[in-house]
């Protein structure tokens, strides 16, 4: 008898075996092999799906970042927060746990309880980390602010549509990202939009920013490089406009006519 049937001595001579109620070797291997197929099939699109969930919430942080920033300036005479306190070396300033205090902490009592300054795609070694004026743990962030409106009023942004605020930035280099000047004392400077020959101010000689999220670019070659999705990250410019920029964003130069940088990178009214 197979290992197939079962004997029912209640059956009619003649009646065919009844099937056994147990998996045959041949019917498991293959119910494991159509498992096993299944779920390689669905990995790219569960990758998909989350890489997508985690765009939306980066785009979410970043509207929400940028709403604090507003309700910042509200308060303080239409003016963005500075970017940092610093000390007589225009080093940052640190908090009581060794943090840098900067624009992260300064916005941070304006900013939703849903909003994270950290973007779920981002490396954990990209994190700055901010201190914090109400007591807690260190705030960690992977959005940087363009330095160069740090404490100016709004009304100066000549045009709002085409200069980014905030973008995807990595601290200290992380994953071979553009920092030819890091700032020393703290060790963390990634929410800190800079330049290629200054931490300052740019000027004549100015060919790039620093810090933006893209890897593989510290040797100074910015074309098609990785972000954090993809080959773009998010930026939200002063109008709160949402754009996708690319690792050739990072690239200006001095438009000796317009007295200003390139590209998104344009200077102050007065400083020109």
């Amino acid at each position: 008898m197979s290992e197939n049937s079962a004997y029912d001595a209640s059956a009619p001579e003649g009646a065919a075996p009844q099937a056994t109620q147990y998996l045959s070797k041949r019917d498991a291997k293959w119910l494991l092999i159509t498992t096993v197929v299944l779920v390689i099939g669905f990995i790219p699109v569960y990758l998909h799906m989350r890489d997508k969930a985690r765009k939306s919430t980066c785009t979410k942080n970043m509207g929400g970042i940028m709403e604090a920033m507003m309700l910042y300036a509200t308060d303080n005479d239409n003016r963005l927060p500075p970017m940092f306190e610093s000390d007589q070396d225009l080093e940052p300033s640190v908090g009581s746990d060794g943090k840098a205090i900067t624009w992260v902490s300064l916005i941070s009592p304006h900013k939703s309880e849903r909003i994270s300054f950290v973007c779920p795609s981002a490396d954990p070694v990209e994190y700055a980390y901010s201190t914090s004026y109400d007591g807690k743990d260190a705030i960690a962030s992977t959005y940087g602010y363009y330095g160069v409106y740090a404490g100016q009023n709004l009304d100066l942004i000549e045009n709002p549509d085409g200069v980014i605020l905030l973008t995807e930035t990595a601290n200290a280099g992380a994953n071979g990202t553009y920092n030819p000047l890091p700032y020393k004392s703290t060790k963390n400077d990634g929410m800190i939009i800079g330049w290629n020959n200054s931490n300052v101010e740019p000027d004549e000689q100015t060919k790039a920013v620093t810090r933006l999220a893209f890897k593989d670019t510290a040797n100074g070659s910015f074309g098609q490089k990785s972000g954090r999705h993809g080959e773009i990250n998010h930026a939200i410019t002063a109008s709160r406009q949402k754009l996708y920029i690319t690792s050739d964003t990072i690239a200006t130069e001095y438009n000796r006519s317009k007295y200003t940088l390139s590209g998104y990178w344009r200077e102050p009214i007065l400083r020109r």
